[in-house]
């Protein structure tokens, strides 16, 4: 029997949360933390449903060109995992003058095959990501009486790298940012890893007390200060490098190093763990439901008027928000990671990626649900 297509969307509503369109145009990046057994997964999740997993719970080896495998570690990732940097730990190569030479590769998450690039490093120093466009390779070296030397090596067969941010000891130790993926997996060792995130016109970090700290390209990490003087101890990124950040005296967003002060009130309640949307035009933050009768709220804020927008989303199956992050290709599209309830930080939650369509309210599940352990998004790592 042939169905009208309005009897047809009725019935797939009615039966639940749609189901998205299978169409990959756009990817989102998040991350799940294995405290049972160890180990990082890395997952890019498409709007077709399909996910791609890279994780250093398990030792992988891959071909770096036609002659040559190797036990690898996933050591960066460039804007929504579109690329990987892979780190071929069986190829380096100690050199008499004190350096090193590794053998890396970029690649698709899964890949088997990449073209090897050699890298040759100096003591101590380790590749920790890739830029967002995919064509640099990030190092860090820690540096006696110096701090912290990040480069940038062009991602090519040999290249020559340059500074490109220098993080001073006397700013202290190193704190937490979870905007973007940072830092390089380790199988069977602790993960290397620097608080990065990519700003539209400098870089971001943050110290172990908390303050928020840039630079531009090749300076040095200094506190964020807004033109009031006060320092910023909070931020969310967008997409596209804009920043939302606080202050004591209140938030700003930040475009190019211009700050614009935005009133306090429209942040009542408001945590900064939500996402903001390219551009900086709104901030959205997610309520996780206490009990199955109670639904999940996700609040948005228009960041040119304050005017806010609650949706309330009920499933009993899918209380938790694990994380937000505003689609780049679609600008009224929210994606929600959401999840069961844990029972333990030992046992994995029912976890389910989906898409928040803005205008008209409704959810649309997508992929299938999966079993994962502390599964969250990276809110500023879509594209």
């Amino acid at each position: 029997m042939r169905l009208l297509p309005v009897v047809a969307a009725l019935m797939l509503v009615s039966s639940g949360v749609a189901q998205a369109s299978p169409v990959c145009d756009e990817h989102v990046f998040g991350v799940a933390e294995h405290y049972e057994v160890g180990g990082t997964t890395l997952r890019v999740y498409g709007t077709d449903g399909k996910v791609a997993v890279e994780d250093n719970r398990v030792p992988r080896t891959l071909r770096f060109g036609v002659s040559a495998s190797s036990a690898t570690m996933v050591s960066g990732a460039s804007r929504a995992g579109s690329r990987f940097l892979f780190d071929a730990v069986d190829l380096d190569v100690d050199n008499a003058d004190g350096t090193r030479t590794l053998t890396l590769g970029v690649g698709p998450a899964q890949a088997s095959f990449v073209i090897p690039l050699r890298l040759t490093v100096r003591q101590g120093e380790v590749p920790i990501d890739l830029t967002p466009s995919g064509t640099e390779i990030v190092t860090m070296q820690p540096v006696d009486g110096v701090g912290v030397v990040l480069r940038s090596y062009p991602a090519l067969p040999v290249s020559r790298g340059s500074v490109l941010a220098t993080y001073p000891a006397a700013l202290g130790g190193l704190g937490s940012l979870v905007m973007q993926y940072e830092g390089a997996l380790r199988f069977g060792a602790p993960d290397v890893a620097f608080p990065l995130a990519y700003g539209d016109d400098r870089l971001y970090s943050v110290t172990e007390s908390g303050t928020i700290v840039s630079a531009v390209r090749g300076g040095e990490f200094s506190p964020v200060q807004a033109p009031d003087g006060s320092i910023a101890d909070g931020m969310q990124l967008s997409a596209d490098g804009v920043a939302l950040v606080h202050t004591f005296a209140g938030y700003w967003l930040v475009k190019r190093g211009t700050f614009t002060q935005l009133p306090d009130a429209w942040f009542d309640g408001v945590s900064l763990s939500g996402a903001l949307s390219p551009g900086g035009r709104s901030f959205a933050f997610g309520v996780s439901a206490s009990k199955p009768t109670v639904p999940t709220q996700v609040i948005t804020v228009d960041l040119a008027s304050g005017a806010r927008r609650t949706y309330s989303l009920l499933d009993a199956t899918l209380p938790s928000v694990a994380g937000l992050a505003y689609s780049v290709r679609h600008p009224g599209r929210l994606y929600l990671l959401r999840n069961s309830h844990p029972i333990s930080i030992h046992q994995p939650v029912t976890t389910q990626l989906q898409a928040l369509d803005l205008a008209g309210g409704t959810v649309a599940a997508i992929g299938p649900a999966i079993p994962e352990y502390a599964p969250r998004l990276f809110p500023a790592d879509v594209g």
